[in-house]
């Protein structure tokens, strides 16, 4: 079991998704849980106030699209690619000496799969069809 999304944008186990939800979290300088601080809430994510629904709703919409089920419209597939490239640099360094684990190490460490799933958000934009997770 696990997450498989059209556009081949990321197929996974769900464990994987979370992991790189948590790293795109760190690189906006906020935490995906599971948190390593235990004082954060369990049930939400957290960001550097920086960012704010209204300035990012491309990352807004990722962290809080279910990780089994639904859609990204093919318009909140742009500004979730968008924020996920201006990211990138980033990602990079914080997943430097990692391989990320599992199917992220399976499909080229942390970098390679935010490259894959912005890939397929600009791919499903494209031909004007929303991202499915399912």
């Amino acid at each position: 079991m696990g997450l498989d999304t059209s556009h081949n944008a990321f197929h996974g186990a769900y464990s994987s998704f979370n992991r790189f939800r948590k790293v795109v979290a760190e690189a906006a300088g906020g935490s995906y849980p599971p948190h390593k601080d235990e004082n954060m809430d369990k049930e939400n994510w957290y960001w550097d106030s920086s960012y704010s629904k209204e300035a990012n709703p491309g990352l807004y919409e990722f962290f809080n699209h279910s990780d089994c089920d639904g859609e990204i419209s093919p318009e909140m597939c742009v500004k979730v690619a968008d924020e996920l490239e201006k990211l990138l640099p980033r990602i990079e360094e914080l997943s430097k000496g990692t391989d990320g684990g599992g199917h992220i190490a399976r499909d080229g460490g942390f970098v390679e799969v935010t490259k894959r799933f912005i890939t397929g958000c600009r791919s499903a934009a494209g031909e004007n069809e929303p991202l499915i997770f399912g």
